[in-house]
């Protein structure tokens, strides 16, 4: 019997070639569709969890809620695992994490830059990053050790065979040599942290991880077993007044609890990828919204390719009218008929499935190409990833052949053999409904499409309150390149390419800032501004507006370390006017420096354009020992013939180091794709 419903199906489909054509080529486009993005959603809810121990590790993030602002850090200093461990007995290891840049010598002697991190040893016993050579137990133990990924140890070395060997970085501003000691495996891609070399944290001076104020690395513990998360943050209010109480008690002013303005909290590693903190994480992580939203898309877009199969299917109905009253005046049950019809859903829906894989085969680098993706055809072959293409599968073929089979069963023999298929008016209704939800679905997605169109439109012609065209910025790693810039800068300047050079410690759309307590002079009123430190032509370069006082100027002799612009937003937090602002007096506990308000700056998106504008303090460093960015304004146009006049001049005065160099537009471009890329 079912052999005969096959051959029935196989002929039909033989008959109706573009028929058949438009059913399996729509049903297709469907299933691949919600199979890729059923493969990114569980990659975004994948994360972390390969892990054994992920449902023990736990960051530790401070919610600071104070003069009506209410964050949360995922940062903090380096004094925070070992007193937690040494503190609570539930806490069975911890480990940081500090994301650093340096400079490190390849195989040609050539100074390249390299983002890394400084960890711990005990990242091996509470994360499941493995090493392909090496011990776990002691790769990080000792200071001036590293471990690194097979392909970075071949960019650097040129050779397979590394462990023990050296690489020469620039480490606090001197060459010292790291031994390697370990070959790491390829961080899996759905870790939220990534990484391709890790150094050891016992590199760097015990008086670095002291101070309880700072604000740099990441701290991770793992729990034992049997001890509960909610248990141990009622606890970390000790934690808070014990240990961090004591260097900011003063500032708070009377009345004020430690344990009210800063609170432990204990953060899932599970949790981190898509629940991520609005600034200070260690990676761009996903957001929970997007996972919602897609597999919303998802659905809708297969639910519209099985309505369209139903719609096709009833409207050529009539054609097969005859077969069906034939085939019941012989003796056919209803339930056969059914059965047939279902079966043939069933046979056009396998088939679609197998088109889909080979869309899905062609088109997975397409859009990890084009997405920033990593989407893997591997899984494809994951057993769970099977199970939902066979339900995806057979639930869209039985309900796509469902309303056909029991339409279509229902034709009463001698009606249809003597006038063909009655038109019901069922039938003319349901297609109805289905075609209006069908459109009411398409202008719902094409409404959606048009409102990303809009968000990414207006994120790349909003105004940033400066001009991000025709920069060049270069970062500086060592002090060899800051003892020299003011020489770079005078070969430049006195090219007629070149229209300014500043000199910088962030620049705007970096991902991490820093911030410092400031104390105003005159009523000794305590403020948490962001903090920046600049050169005298860093405001002209990038074009900023001042609305009040003056630039930075080389012409005034008062203009020296710690002298202060101050933007919009900073000035409304202190309860000024930009023109009462002008002339006062703040004191910076970071840097014992007391330094004068000489202008005001025009508000501008230094940061996520999610956020709204914080306050900052710009601060005078003409002295360049805070250089960290080189922003060159170069005359519009030969660019190339500019930058190759860049890099003469560069290794003309610091021979041996890379050059390597952004233009600030396309870099600002990538360090706000995330935001387009996120509803």
């Amino acid at each position: 019997m079912f052999r005969n419903y096959i051959k029935i199906a196989l002929r039909n489909c033989r008959k109706q070639k573009l028929f058949t054509f438009i059913n399996v080529f729509g049903l297709a486009i469907g299933i691949a569709t919600c199979i890729m993005i059923n493969f990114w959603v569980q990659r975004e809810l994948g994360y972390d969890k390969f892990n054994k121990n992920a449902d023990r590790i736990f960051r530790i993030e401070r919610h600071i809620s104070f003069e009506g602002r209410d964050e949360i850090w995922p940062i903090t200093s380096g004094a925070y695992g070992p007193a937690l461990l040494n503190d609570y007995p539930e806490i069975e290891s911890f480990v940081r994490f500090w994301r650093r840049e340096m400079s490190i010598k390849d195989k040609d002697n050539i100074y390249r830059r390299q983002q890394l991190i400084m960890s711990d040893n005990s990242i091996f016993d509470i994360f499941d990053y493995k090493l392909e050579e090496g011990d776990p137990n002691t790769a990080l133990t000792n200071p001036k050790t590293l471990v690194l990924t097979r392909k970075t140890a071949q960019k650097y070395l040129g050779d397979k065979t590394v462990v023990g060997k050296s690489l020469t970085f620039i480490f606090n501003g001197e060459q010292v040599d790291f031994q390697i000691t370990g070959i790491l495996k390829e961080v899996p891609r759905n870790s939220h942290i990534q990484f391709d070399m890790l150094i050891s944290t016992s590199s760097e001076p015990e008086e670095s991880f002291s101070r309880w104020g700072g604000n740099f690395l990441y701290t991770y513990i793992l729990l034992n077993d049997g001890s509960a998360k909610n248990s141990l943050e009622h606890k970390l209010d000790t934690f808070v007044t014990k240990y961090v109480g004591p260097g900011i008690k003063e500032y708070l002013g009377p009345g004020i609890k430690v344990s009210d303005v800063i609170k432990l909290k204990l953060n899932p590693i599970t949790s981190i990828h898509l629940n991520p903190r609005i600034e200070w994480e260690i990676e761009p992580q996903g957001k929970k919204s997007s996972v919602y939203i897609f597999s919303s898309i998802a659905v809708l877009i297969l639910l519209i390719a099985c309505m369209n199969f139903m719609n096709l299917s009833t409207a050529r109905a009539n054609k097969r009218a005859k077969e069906v009253g034939l085939r019941k005046a012989i003796g056919a049950y209803q339930s056969q008929l059914k059965i047939q019809f279902i079966e043939e859903s069933l046979l056009l829906a396998i088939t679609a499935l197998l088109l889909a894989i080979l869309l899905i085969v062609f088109f997975i680098p397409l859009f990890n190409s084009f997405f920033d993706e990593v989407l893997s055809l591997d899984m494809l072959l994951q057993s769970q990833n099977l199970i939902v293409l066979l339900g995806i599968t057979m639930v869209t073929g039985i309900l796509s052949g469902l309303y056909p089979a029991f339409y279509m069963s229902e034709f009463e023999p001698a009606k249809v053999l003597k006038g063909g298929v009655q038109s019901g008016k069922g039938k003319s209704s349901f297609r109805k409904y289905m075609t209006i939800v069908q459109f009411i679905i398409s202008i719902t997605l094409i409404f959606g499409t048009l409102t990303v169109l809009r968000q990414m439109n207006f994120i790349q012609t909003i105004s940033l309150g400066f001009d991000k065209e025709d920069i060049v910025v270069i970062q500086v790693r060592n002090n060899n390149v800051r003892q020299g810039i003011e020489a770079f800068r005078t070969e430049l300047t006195g090219s007629s390419k070149i229209k300014l050079m500043a000199c910088s410690n962030n620049v705007p759309g970096d991902a991490i800032w820093g911030d410092h307590l400031f104390t105003r002079s005159e009523t000794s009123e305590n403020f948490g501004f962001i903090y920046m430190s600049a050169g005298f032509d860093f405001i002209d370069t990038y074009e900023m507006d001042m609305i009040a006082g003056r630039n930075f100027s080389r012409n005034f002799g008062t203009d020296t370390v710690g002298t202060i612009i101050l933007n919009e937003a900073a000035v409304k937090k202190m309860g000024l006017t930009p023109e009462e602002a002008v002339g006062k007096e703040l004191y910076s506990t970071a840097f014992n420096i007391n330094g004068k308000i000489v202008g005001i700056v025009k508000n501008f998106n230094f940061k996520s354009l999610r956020r709204e504008i914080e306050p900052i303090v710009i601060m005078l460093f003409p002295n360049n020992n805070r250089v960290t960015n080189i922003s060159i304004k170069i005359l519009p146009g030969d660019v190339k013939e500019t930058i190759d006049f860049i890099k003469q001049k560069w290794f003309e005065l610091f021979p041996g180091e890379q050059f390597e160099f952004n233009f600030f537009d396309s870099q600002l471009d990538r360090l706000y794709k995330n935001e387009m890329k996120m509803p």
